[in-house]
């Protein structure tokens, strides 16, 4: 097959020499049908399929240079390849525009420009030899179709408009994207995420207004866990998975088994031991990533409720995961708990505890801890903490300890004592948390800020104004005020456009 390969190669580079000739007058046989550029043959493989010989395509296809059927053409001024372009053999090239940093990397025919870009070489400097009749560069390969170079227009000659200026200048719709938020889910395992203090009725009540339909856990479905995971994971309306492609989530389910405590011994009064290896908190992890809805929800089981709330070391092992993950964006730890915080030393305050934990007003100081551990992953680390409170709107101390926890962590906290409610709280925080800040594929041209023009939904949006819009660097705008507001929830359509020599798009 080696040699089949080899030698039917080498005959289509001689056969391809031919047919360019003939598609531009030239004489190689007097065969009408190659002439036409109509190949005798009947195979049955198509575009881009692979063949070894003439006969492998189809009707009007060629077997190319990279043992591909491809589409047949006449020079390189040829617009027959589409995005591709027309090689000197006659053929359509394939990869053309790919990165490269050799002309090995690159597809046979084609060679490696200055630009790091797969290209169609030529005799530098030769005009009307490329593809949309433009010439050769010096280093001598031709422009591909995405290689356009806004350049300042020479003074006196066109202006911001592109009419009549440089060769090349054209006003530019900037590509561009907003940047992508992420999101940490930290959810109460603790053993108190039931029905209990009323929250199943709250559910009951939501069932029966048809405000709510519960979930599809087998049972259970009116505990303070399996409705956060039905708000936040239900395919069909749930939260996370509309928002999957544009929010990172990342998942940490937190609990604790009597904290570093090792069981007690025989006897009535059993030493304390404390086993620093032991793990606390208990935390089931889903990584961060786009398209996450699914691998949480497979962690996310119905009724899988723990023991303790160790609430501080938990948010710090949270902000750890989210200040090393790098990508640019906002970034928030959203924690919905319904209990009274303990830790990894002291859980549950009282039992087979050090002594200490059984010392008044320790549940104050454990609280005291949280609300510091959310000061410093503000601070020192710029997250965000937002707070959801899946209690009873009639434990005040709690409430006060969690919106104390907000504040600390530059965060708002929310109430979720119903379904509804829920659901809101995690719609508002998500929403929220959507980036008004927009990269640009490119960059804005130095004093050139103010020539820009940007509209959302057909409303032209002005230059820092309070509604508006502003510039934080060369490739990065930011929305403002109500536009900002606006493009946070839905689908909305935003366009921004620079004038000629304002606007310096990347080279490909």
């Amino acid at each position: 097959m080696g040699q089949k390969r080899s030698s039917s190669k080498s005959f289509r580079k001689l056969f391809f020499g031919c047919f360019a000739g003939l598609a531009i007058g030239s004489a190689c046989g007097g065969n009408p049908e190659l002439v036409s550029g109509r190949l005798p043959v009947n195979g049955a493989a198509g575009l881009g399929e692979p063949c070894d010989s003439l006969g492998d395509c189809e009707e009007g296809l060629l077997c190319g240079l990279n043992d591909v059927c491809v589409g047949a053409c006449g020079d390189l001024t040829s617009n027959a390849c589409g995005d591709e372009a027309c090689l000197p053999t006659g053929e359509c090239s394939q990869g053309l525009g790919q990165a490269c940093k050799r002309d090995e990397d690159c597809k046979e025919g084609l060679a490696c420009s200055e630009l790091s870009r797969c290209a169609v070489p030529c005799e530098p400097g030769e005009e009307d030899v490329c593809k949309k009749g433009r010439a050769c560069r010096s280093s001598g390969t031709c422009p591909n179709d995405s290689e356009v170079v806004l350049e300042e227009p020479p003074t006196g000659v066109g202006g911001d408009t592109g009419t009549g200026g440089a060769p090349g200048c054209i006003d530019a719709d900037v590509d561009f994207s907003p940047q992508i938020p992420t999101v940490l889910l930290l959810i109460d395992r603790s053993g108190s995420m039931t029905d209990e203090s009323k929250f199943g009725d709250a559910v009951e009540a939501a069932v029966a207004d048809g405000s709510y339909t519960l979930g599809d856990c087998p049972s259970n479905n009116d505990w303070r866990w399996n409705v956060v995971r039905d708000v936040l994971m239900s395919p069909t309306k749930g939260v996370v998975k509309p928002l999957e492609d544009r929010v990172r989530f990342g998942l940490s389910l937190y609990s604790g088994r009597n904290g570093q405590i090792l069981p007690a011994g025989p006897g009535n009064n059993p030493p304390i031991v404390l086993d620093p290896s032991k793990m606390c908190p208990e935390l089931i992890e889903v990584p961060i990533a786009l398209g996450n809805h699914q691998a949480m929800l497979d962690e996310f089981k119905c009724s899988d409720i723990s023991d303790d709330t160790p609430t501080g070391e938990s948010l710090l092992a949270a902000a750890a995961t989210l200040a090393a993950f790098k990508e640019p964006g906002p970034k928030v730890i959203v924690l919905a708990t319904d209990g009274e915080p303990d830790n990894c030393e002291c859980p549950d305050f009282g039992g087979h505890v050090p002594a200490k934990c059984s010392a008044p007003g320790i549940g104050d100081t454990i609280k005291a801890e949280v609300v510091a551990a959310a000061k410093q992953i503000h601070e020192d680390d710029g997250l965000t903490v937002h707070v959801i409170n899946v209690s009873t709107p009639t434990n005040a101390s709690l409430q006060q300890h969690l919106a104390d926890v907000a504040l600390a962590g530059g965060g708002e906290v929310y109430p979720g004592f119903s379904p509804g409610a829920l659901g809101a709280a995690f719609e508002d925080i998500i929403d929220g948390v959507r980036s008004c800040v927009i990269d640009l594929d490119g960059e804005i041209a130095k004093g050139k800020e103010s020539s820009g023009t940007v509209t959302l939904d057909g409303d032209e949006l002005e230059l820092d104004g309070k509604d508006g819009w502003q510039v934080n660097s060369p490739s990065e705008i930011e929305l403002l005020g109500d536009a900002c507001e606006t493009i946070k929830s839905g689908e909305h359509d935003l366009s921004i456009k620079f004038p000629c020599g304002s606007f310096k798009p990347p080279v490909r």
